[in-house]
């Protein structure tokens, strides 16, 4: 959420300094923006983690519908998601340890149910990366 905020803050500061009516550079944005990413600890310090291959999944599993939720929000992995969305930790389901739901790029939400989703017609396309 504070990429967010921060883009919201140098878009208007734009508009702003375009009417000639700020002082403040879009510089200064960017470094108080960086300072609010660093207030969120142990995610910046993630932020370079690149996986170092990928297989894909020849039998369901609980990690592979995992995998395959993240995979339809529009991310690689847990990895990936809380990278972009700066969140510590994902919402799952209690009963079954499923991801419950997650937030697409676009802001919009997918909610999952507490059971199988992932049918075994799609476990193929499932990617798994290896770190």
């Amino acid at each position: 959420m504070v990429t967010q905020e921060a883009a919201d803050l140098s878009g208007c500061l734009e508009e702003a300094h375009s009417l000639g009516e700020s002082s403040i550079s879009s510089q200064e944005v960017h470094n108080s923006s960086n300072m609010k990413k660093s207030e969120v600890p142990g995610v910046v310090a993630k932020a370079d983690i690149k996986p170092k291959s990928m297989h894909r999944a020849k039998t369901w599993s609980d990690d592979v519908e995992n995998l395959y939720r993240f995979q339809q929000a529009g991310y690689r992995d847990e990895v990936e998601y809380k990278q972009v969305k700066q969140v510590d930790v994902v919402e799952c389901w209690p009963e079954t340890g499923f991801i419950k739901k997650l937030q697409r790029r676009d802001n919009t939400f997918f909610y999952y149910n507490k059971h199988r989703e992932c049918e075994d017609k799609d476990v193929h396309k499932v990617k798994v990366y290896v770190y």
